[in-house]
């Protein structure tokens, strides 16, 4: 996956889908975390992939740009230690 993708909610199975020039992932949305102004997105595999273990969460950032809103990967190591924190503290 990119560094940033499009991305949609297919209203059919609820799923949030992930897309980039190669292929698309399908995701079910576990948790929103809203920290500091930011949301945060806590995806799981809807679909058995190689690219992740049975019990992986994915934790994305939801960026607000002038096009609209864009997923990207959380870059800074502290940033997504206190959203995984957040996130099992639940």
């Amino acid at each position: 996956m990119s560094e940033e993708g499009i991305f949609w909610v297919d209203e059919e199975t609820q799923e949030l889908v992930l897309q980039d020039e190669q292929d698309e992932q399908r995701f079910y949305i576990d948790e929103e975390i809203n920290m500091n102004s930011q949301k945060y997105l806590i995806l799981i595999p809807s679909e058995n992939t190689d690219e992740y273990s049975d019990n992986e969460a994915l934790i994305l950032k939801l960026k607000k740009e002038e096009k609209g809103e864009v997923i990207s990967v959380i870059e800074d190591d502290k940033e997504f230690e206190m959203v995984k924190e957040q996130y099992q503290s639940h």
